[in-house]
């Protein structure tokens, strides 16, 4: 059976740890990488293929991701040609568009193409900063601006291509349940669980409209995950016309 690869996503910022800004970022890259077939895990614990970064890859004294990077790998810090063509390149579309008034190569402008020595840089389509790639013994780097339009197209332009050839196909069903308290179905969604263990089971309270309202998921991933959803579907059906239940179940393939 073809196992989802791990990941760890680290998101950088004291703005995030003093909750001026929400962690959008890691919502976001949380379902592109399930979707592309991995599991994120909640620490370093265990062995992840992929580590990913958002923030701290700016101009500024603050912007110390790559620094701390280099440390982890136990290499150094060093400006990468590449990196530099690639700020060079966009400050001379700025310039055009007027977003920037000179061509000068700063030393803050350099800070962002200082890199990890035996990184790669990542082209930025949206932004200044260039993203970064380093590959340890199969495993992967990668550190993404902050801004999230920025981090959602190098993601999507550079990592999530290497992430899909572990793809693993996902299929969730979505059963919302009208008038039965999320404890009434807890028993059922346990023995379902119990049955299929390649399906995830779970429930989620969607409050009251003079009714209860609860959201049960069922999903299968790869083939005997997909093998027993559809299975798994029919018995929580069976089991909700046994109660009587007011319920709609929808059908959604997470990836092709």
């Amino acid at each position: 059976m073809q196992e989802p690869f791990a990941a760890v996503v680290i998101g950088v910022g004291n703005e995030l740890l003093n909750g001026r800004i929400a962690n959008t970022n890691a919502q976001w890259l949380c379902g592109e990488i399930y979707s592309l077939g991995g599991n994120v895990r909640e620490s370093l614990a265990g062995s992840a293929t992929w580590i990913v970064t958002t923030g701290g890859l700016g101009p500024t004294y603050d912007d110390m991701t790559l620094a701390g990077v280099a440390a982890a790998l136990g290499t150094r810090l060093a400006e990468d040609g590449r990196a530099k063509e690639m700020i060079q390149r966009k400050l001379e579309e700025y310039l055009a568009v007027r977003r920037a008034d000179s061509l000068e190569y700063t030393p803050e402008r350099a800070k962002m193409a200082t890199i990890p020595e035996g990184s790669n840089p990542l082209s930025n389509s949206v932004g200044t900063a260039p993203g970064v790639l380093a590959e340890v013994n199969g495993k992967f780097v990668a550190c993404l601006p902050g801004v999230p339009s920025e981090m959602k197209a190098i993601f999507q332009e550079h990592l999530a291509p290497r992430m899909a050839a572990g793809r693993l196909e996902t299929v969730t069903v979505e059963t919302e349940v009208k008038g039965l308290p999320e404890a009434s179905l807890a028993p059922i969604l346990a023995s379902l669980a119990k049955e299929y263990p390649d399906v995830y089971v779970k429930s989620h309270p969607r409050g009251f409209e003079g009714v209860s309202r609860v959201l049960v998921q069922l999903t299968g991933r790869g083939k005997a995950g997909l093998g027993d959803v559809e299975s798994a579907r029919r018995k929580l059906a069976a089991a909700l016309d046994g109660l009587k239940a007011d319920y709609g179940m929808t059908t959604k393939h997470d990836t092709q």
